[in-house]
């Protein structure tokens, strides 16, 4: 049997994490957990929870505060649906509303949250499937690396495990340069959204330990002159994840660009910054050739998969398409 409690505070949250421990999780939209429960997912290194912690009670963890000049504060159970229609969101952070337009279906939305679209499973086929023990759950035996791939896997800076990150706020946020508010019994800690991730030899996603938990996520204020674009490729349309993701906010100055921050996601094991596309404009007038030029650095260094290696390309288009749209509002703005 399941044991389900309700938590007025995150200090009784955090109580009741060490108490139960590994077989504790806490849960508020439960779009992502309650799937992997249903199907009975686990292995030596994913237990299955007896008992979920619900943080959706707690009155702070679902609230929005606009701190003016200073940023955002966002409650880890905020859900998607309040980050889209949010006012303070589309006029402040308007990439953060567009990923968040981008997960799921309406009904996820409604009932996902930031935190948990932050902190999802992988959606590789062989974790969620209950009869194969891969590397993420304990196993010895990554499956996907000679099976199936197409879809939800890396194509670059992958290891032992080969699955993408599969959130699209992830890439936004950390574009954003949001830190993530960490509970714990020593008190919070403020993280780096950017370090809050592990890489593809770790059997979790994020560093948060057992008996903590992601209380909030703070975006800095961006300030003036900033542009900002998310633009996914999925197998559909809408309602599906990302084969390819991409976040960019740029702050731009008399048409150069004096800071840009790119974000790609569903290509690695963790949302991944495009470091050598960012170079090359930091500090340079945006126009065709070196908007081309970027785009191709953005995947260098990639060494897809068999069957994944459309998304070098399809990465590459996101990224031209994000910086020309950045460029030519920038070019409006002026006029």
């Amino acid at each position: 049997m399941i044991r389900h409690v309700d938590v007025k505070t995150i200090e009784e949250a955090l109580f009741q994490l060490q108490r139960h421990g590994e077989k504790a999780r806490v849960i508020a939209g439960g779009t992502d957990l309650l799937s992997l429960m249903k199907d009975r997912v686990g292995g030596p290194q994913l237990h299955l929870p007896g008992t979920l912690i619900n943080i959706k009670s707690i009155p702070s963890m679902d609230r929005i505060i606009d701190d003016g000049e200073e940023g955002l504060r966002i409650g880890a159970a905020v859900t998607l649906t309040h980050l889209e229609t949010s006012e303070a969101i589309k006029k402040k952070f308007p990439v953060l509303s567009q990923a968040a337009r981008r997960v799921g279906t309406t009904q996820i939305r409604y009932m996902g949250t930031i935190g948990g679209n932050i902190c999802q499973r992988p959606r590789c086929l062989y974790f969620r499937h209950p009869d194969f023990l891969c590397y993420k759950k304990g196993g010895e035996k990554c499956y996907a690396l000679t099976g199936e791939h197409r879809y939800y896997h890396s194509i670059v800076q992958y290891g032992r495990c080969v699955m993408a990150h599969p959130s699209d706020l992830a890439p936004a946020l950390i574009a954003l340069k949001a830190k993530a508010v960490i509970a714990g019994f020593d008190g919070e800690r403020q993280v780096s959204l950017q370090d809050f991730f592990l890489g593809a030899n770790h059997f979790t996603e994020t560093i948060l330990k057992p008996d903590e938990l992601l209380a909030e996520v703070w975006v800095p204020y961006q300030g003036d002159g900033t542009y900002q674009r998310f633009l996914k490729q999925g197998i559909r349309h809408s309602a599906d994840f990302s084969l390819s993701s991409v976040a960019a906010v740029a702050r731009m100055s008399q048409g150069g660009c004096e800071d840009i921050q790119i974000v790609l996601a569903g290509v690695a094991p963790f949302p991944l910054r495009a470091s050598k596309a960012e170079e090359i404009i930091h500090g340079k007038k945006l126009e065709e050739g070196l908007i081309s030029k970027a785009a191709e650095a953005a995947v260098e260094g990639a060494k897809p998969l068999p069957m994944n290696r459309y998304k070098v390309a399809l990465t590459t288009t996101l990224v031209r398409r994000v910086l020309t749209s950045i460029h030519q509002e920038a070019v409006n703005r002026s006029f």
